[in-house]
């Protein structure tokens, strides 16, 4: 909430100050956490409103391009630079460059030259449907609105299943959450992206489960399953899966990367693994401090620009790189332990990572403390 309400929580400038709704409606339709007291919403929840307020609020000043690829940049000699666009003649000339263009970007990749995200073995399916459905044939969709806030449903080491009941504040809506660790199926059971759905998954191995770790629960849970997916809003949630990629900030005497006045920020500069559902939340703490040290600089030099651009790349790689760290062993651990299993956070830790943007770069106690004993049992971790 600290990172979004600097990001959108006033406009305008003087006497012209609007406050924004977009914290407003997003509390009105999240779900209040009282651990954090943050709120959890769909992220396209956070997106819509976002963009609505955008287009509203900065009309004449931000313009939104959609269905566009970069096709080249070019530095120009006063610092500034030059972007072409594929099957378009458009051209813009930047003061600087932000590569907020998510795990896969561009301006990562082939303008920066930074290796890519790398695969984590795990892939991902989202989706969401309307327990007040009164299309649908079946008459078990109200059950839904009586689960707890999230419910985690296992169908043995190397898939999982999570719900996010969101009816006692939207009406009917659920979502759902299905992760797959690619290398602990069984041999005879593959994925293939934009074909393969959970419930083939799931059936998959239902059909390869013994007597032994085949019980009533574990029916129960396939049967909600299936009501759950057959009555998904958008169909081609089911087939729509990716494959999880991480900037891998581990590896030794990684930077930020950043150079000149190109910067990344979210996904681009360290997509991780969505154990705790942080990514989203250190990419709007990118935006809002990017923001204020941004304003510091002097638009005219480019030594300026790069000084302040450069100061927030250091400021935020520690807590990034920490955190990283922090929701890999998590997402390892919860198939193996399930999210019951793994260790909650250090509550010095947990402060630090609820401070948001007012939280120091490095991490009051390490993030590994908490798996001290624990990480040697596990050799896939």
């Amino acid at each position: 909430q600290k990172a979004l309400n600097e990001i959108a929580g006033v406009f305008g400038e003087g006497d012209e100050q609007n406050k924004s709704k977009v914290l407003e409606k997003l509390q009105s339709e999240g779900l209040l956490i009282p651990s954090s007291g943050g709120y959890m919403l769909p992220w396209w929840k956070v997106r819509d409103a976002l963009l609505e307020e955008v287009q509203a609020k900065g009309e004449d000043k931000i313009k939104i391009h959609l269905g566009v690829s970069i096709n080249t940049v070019t530095e120009k000699d006063d610092g500034s630079y030059l972007a072409t666009f594929k099957d378009s003649n458009m051209q813009i000339m930047a003061d600087l460059i932000i590569g907020a263009d998510g795990v896969n970007s561009y301006v990562r990749c082939e303008i920066l030259k930074l290796p890519p995200a790398v695969p984590s073995g795990a892939f991902v399916w989202r989706g969401s449907f309307d327990t007040n459905n009164a299309s649908s044939s079946c008459d078990n969709l109200k059950q839904f609105q009586d689960f707890p806030i999230a419910k985690l449903t296992k169908f043995g080491e190397a898939m999982i299943l999570c719900y996010f009941n969101f009816h006692p504040q939207v009406d009917g809506q659920v979502a759902w959450v299905f992760s797959v660790r690619a290398n602990m199926l069984p041999d005879n059971i593959n994925i293939d992206c934009g074909t393969t759905t959970p419930i083939d998954l799931i059936k998959s191995f239902m059909d390869n489960a013994d007597g032994e770790n085949y019980d009533e629960e574990l029916t129960q849970a396939y049967k909600l399953a299936k009501i759950a997916f057959d009555n998904t809003h958008q169909p081609s949630d089911l087939t729509w899966s990716s494959e999880m990629r991480v900037v891998d900030l581990t590896q030794k005497d990684i930077g930020w990367g950043g150079k000149g006045r190109i910067t990344l920020i979210g996904d681009a500069a360290h997509s991780l693994r969505p154990a705790s559902g942080l990514g989203g939340s250190l990419a709007f703490e990118d935006a809002a401090l990017l923001g204020l040290y941004a304003a510091r600089s002097n638009v005219s030099s480019a030594t300026s620009i790069e000084e302040q651009l450069r100061a927030f790349e250091k400021i935020r790689l520690p807590r990034c790189k920490s955190i990283s760290n922090d929701q890999s062993i998590r997402s390892n651990l919860s198939y193996a332990l399930g999210f019951g299993g793994v260790p909650a956070w250090d509550p010095a830790y947990r402060k630090w990572i609820n401070d948001g943007i007012d939280a120091t770069p490095e991490p009051p106690v390490s993030e590994m403390d908490v798996f001290e004993g624990l990480l040697s049992d596990k050799e896939d971790v």
